[in-house]
């Protein structure tokens, strides 16, 4: 006589073993699927070129990620353009700057320093403002860069630390250092002020410059740029 109870038990542990293989199989599925995900996602941040700095998340801003690439113009002191080159285009040529090229560059602003305001909408230029433009295009434009984003500002720029290399890259260089060290800046104070916890650092080498009269701070009379800026509102 057939034993019907062992019968029931083995259909049942059949359909353990089955509901179990359908378990593993989803699971490794799910697994295969969010490895792949996430790997494509990583690729396609490693490769993707911001285009300007509304394109740059902001993620990508809190977690200061560091963005290389070519600086292509130098509006002034504080303030240049650079077009980002990602892994994928690390080697590729310095593009030609071509008008209409704010369409294509990130616009950065130079954290923690005020340079001498430019003329711009009839005001006057302050004095030292072409020489300030100078310096900093002398160290970066049409050189490769590196930019560390801290914020973004009221106008969209990526306020951010500037770094390049000089001596066959055996040397880094801070572009907000240099321009305080030459007195060419001053230590910015206003709102949303960004230091990348240097702050204690750049005022003494401003004191340095203070000290040599170097730069705005051996001018007569002179005018700190938060002073005309805020006098030319």
């Amino acid at each position: 006589m057939r034993n019907s109870g062992s019968t029931d038990d083995s259909a049942t542990t059949k359909s353990h073993i089955g509901i179990f293989d359908r378990f593993q199989l989803y699971s490794q599925a799910a697994l295969y699927i969010g490895i792949t995900s996430g790997v494509a996602l990583g690729l396609y941040l490693m490769f993707r070129r911001y285009q300007t700095s509304a394109d740059i998340p902001e993620s990508a801003v809190k977690a200061h990620k560091k963005i290389r690439g070519f600086v292509i113009d130098v509006a002034d002191g504080d303030t240049l353009r650079v077009y980002h080159t990602p892994l994928i285009k690390w080697f590729d040529p310095m593009p030609e700057k071509k008008r209409g090229f704010s369409k294509y560059t990130i616009q950065v602003r130079l954290s923690a320093v005020d340079a001498p305001e430019v003329s711009h909408f009839g005001k006057p230029a302050q004095p030292l403002s072409a020489e300030a433009k100078q310096l900093l295009a002398n160290q970066v434009l049409n050189k490769r860069v590196t930019i560390v984003p801290l914020a973004k500002d009221q106008y969209g720029r990526v306020v951010a630390t500037v770094t390049y290399r000089k001596f066959w890259g055996l040397i880094k260089q801070n572009a907000s250092h240099e321009m305080l060290r030459q007195g060419m800046a001053s230590l910015y104070t206003g709102g949303n002020a960004q230091y990348d916890g240097e702050k204690q650092l750049l005022e003494r080498i401003q004191e340095d410059a203070k000290r040599a009269k170097r730069g705005i701070w051996g001018l007569k009379n002179m005018e700190l740029p938060s002073e005309y800026k805020r006098r030319h509102k």
